[in-house]
This record gives structure tokens, sequence and C-alpha cells, in this order.
């Protein structure tokens, strides 16, 4: 079936917290009850910037998606994710192409992101241009990107 990028609906968030907690349960379960304790601040990022929350579909099933956040100049990502059932295939990287292609077409040039030094997904970052500027908050791993080279294609 074919994979389908929407603009995340209201119906989608108990999916989209369910893959937040998975993933917490998984590279980071040390801090799940402090991501507990912060559910409000979550839930306000994620209504301020809604119309910034993409969604992965593949035929009716939710499949992953992404967020971003304007942030001291430049788009920051929030948040991606896909459904461990539909990892490596190419989802990620459709969600991620979204996201520089919407930031860009609203005048960013400066992209930037962090992730968790064991994640895999750092290796599809540095794929897409992302280089690592080195360790923020919590010693996750800064990535930037920065430039008018990003992809023209993939209307959602």
């Amino acid at each position: 079936m074919a994979l389908r990028l929407r603009q995340a609906r209201v119906t989608d968030l108990p999916s989209i917290y369910r893959g937040e907690q998975s993933y917490i349960r998984r590279w980071e379960p040390d801090h799940e009850q402090a991501w507990r304790s912060q559910m409000e601040r979550h839930l306000t990022r994620w209504v301020e910037n809604f119309e910034r929350m993409t969604v992965a579909v593949i035929g009716e099933q939710f499949a992953g998606y992404s967020l971003w956040a304007p942030e001291k100049g430049c788009a920051e990502l929030c948040t991606i994710n896909v459904h461990e059932s539909y990892r490596r295939a190419g989802i990620g990287r459709a969600l991620l192409d979204a996201y520089t292609l919407d930031a860009t077409r609203q005048g960013f040039t400066h992209l930037a992101l962090s992730v968790h030094p064991d994640n895999p997904a750092k290796s599809m970052y540095e794929r897409a241009g992302f280089v690592c500027t080195g360790t923020g908050a919590h010693n996750y791993l800064r990535y930037e990107r920065q430039g008018a080279t990003f992809p023209t294609s993939g209307d959602r």
C-alpha cells in the first residue's frame, strides 16, 4: 500500500501519545517518570504547533508522525516516530523530508534537531544533510542543517 502524509487530526493524538511513550520506554526508560510529569508541557507544545504536525498513513493505518516548531530563529524538529511495524521502509525519511520542505516554505533556512546518542535514526539525519554540532540538553546529540538545498517536491 502507498504511503500518504497528511496534516495531523485531533483523533491522531492518542496514537502520537503512544508513540512518544513507546520511544521513552525503549530509549530512555529511566526518564519515563519525568516525561509523564511533564505531560502538560508536551500537550501544550503539540497544540501550539499542531499545524506543523504531520502524520504518515499506509492504507488507513497510522504509521508515524513528526512535529516541528520555530525555536530561536530555526525550525526545530521536536519529534519524529515511526510505528515499529513500519520501520525501515522509508517512512522516517519521508517525514523528515516533509519537515524540511514545510520549514523552508515558511522561510526557515536553519533546521535543527536533537537525538539520543543510541538512536539509530542518527544515520538517517546524516544522510539527509544534517551535521552533528555537539551535545545539548540531557547529552542529546545536536544536529543542524543550513542552506537552501532542501527538497522541492513531496507536497502533502
